[in-house]
This record gives C-alpha cells, sequence and structure tokens, in this order.
C-alpha cells in the first residue's frame, strides 16, 4: 500500500469517526476497592472527583484477604473462622476514609473476605457497578510477582472499564500517611 493510500485511509477514517452521533456515558455507579496503600489512596482522589461529575454513587469495598494475613498454622486450626479483627480492623479504615467523601456524593461501604482479585469483580457484577477505579500496586504479596497483580487480573476480567491510578497522591506525607 502506498503512502498516499495510507494518508487517504487515515482521513477517511477521521471523517467517519467525526461523523459518528455523539454518545453519552452513563456513569451512575463506581467501585472503589482499597487496601490503604497510597496508591489506593490516588484512585479514591481520583474516584471522588469522577463521582462528582458524573453523579455516580460510590461503593468502597475493602477485602479481606484471609490467606494474607493469617498465617497457614492459624487457618488450619481456625477450620475456615475468619478472624473478626480483621473485618473490624476493615470497617474501621472505611469508616474513617468516609470523612474524605464530600457529603453529596452518594456512597457506602462493604467488607468482604476472600481472594481480592476475585471478590472486586463479583462485587462489581453485584453492585452492578459502571466502572473499577483503584490503584495500580498495594493488594499485591510475593505472589502477584509470580501470578500478576490484582489491578492486572481485574482489569482482564471485568466486564466493566477499569480506571487505574498511577502514583501516590500530592499529600501523601512521608510518614505514609493521608492528610486529610
Amino acid at each position: 500500500m502506498s503512502s498516499e493510500n495510507v494518508v487517504m485511509d487515515t482521513e477517511s477514517l477521521i471523517a467517519e469517526i467525526k461523523s459518528r452521533p455523539k454518545q453519552e456515558i452513563k456513569c451512575s455507579r463506581i467501585l472503589l476497592p482499597t487496601d490503604g496503600s497510597g496508591q489506593a489512596f490516588k484512585a479514591v482522589s481520583e474516584a471522588i472527583h469522577l463521582a462528582a461529575v458524573t453523579d455516580a454513587e460510590l461503593t468502597l469495598l475493602m477485602v479481606v484477604d484471609y490467606n494474607k494475613n493469617v498465617a497457614a498454622f492459624e487457618q488450619v486450626s481456625l477450620s475456615g473462622y475468619v478472624p473478626a479483627e480483621l473485618k473490624i480492623a476493615a470497617y474501621q479504615f472505611l469508616a474513617e476514609l468516609m470523612h474524605v467523601i464530600p457529603s453529596e456524593i452518594r456512597a457506602h461501604t462493604r467488607v468482604e473476605v476472600g481472594d481480592p482479585g476475585e471478590t472486586i469483580l463479583r462485587v462489581a457484577e453485584e453492585e452492578e457497578s459502571d466502572m473499577i477505579v483503584m490503584g495500580t500496586h498495594g493488594f499485591g504479596t510475593f505472589r502477584s510477582l509470580l501470578m500478576g497483580s490484582v489491578s492486572n487480573f481485574v482489569t482482564q476480567n471485568a466486564s466493566c472499564p477499569v480506571l487505574l491510578c498511577k502514583g501516590m497522591p500530592d499529600d501523601w506525607d512521608d510518614d505514609e500517611h493521608y492528610i486529610i
């Protein structure tokens, strides 16, 4: 194909795109999985902004990863029981995070137990989320180096768009505390 044909094809493609009718993007529910890391707080900031401009409802989700938080010996001796302290800590963290959400944004919290990637996808379906907003790092452990990160898993398997937020928030201090 000559360069003249490529230019012509590009011009016709651009013209075709410009002639398409305008579409409205609907976003009424945003899932915001968080683990408290700096990258997750960057996602909080982005999700708040998106919810404000689209009038979407936010679901703040924290997944208690039983395998990450309880030693193998404890798992056997507890026979599948998830220590209440893990869930209580997650609820407390999300309650504090709710203070960051402006009052005009509808938001609610959920704490779930399970594998983070699979749980995020399940909750996104249950909540009928139009979008998932999450950090690119933070959920993973050494396992993520071998099997892929949670954000990669969610991106590859989600049935809705996923916005990945890289980096740390501008107001993250050296002691790894989010300044509210």
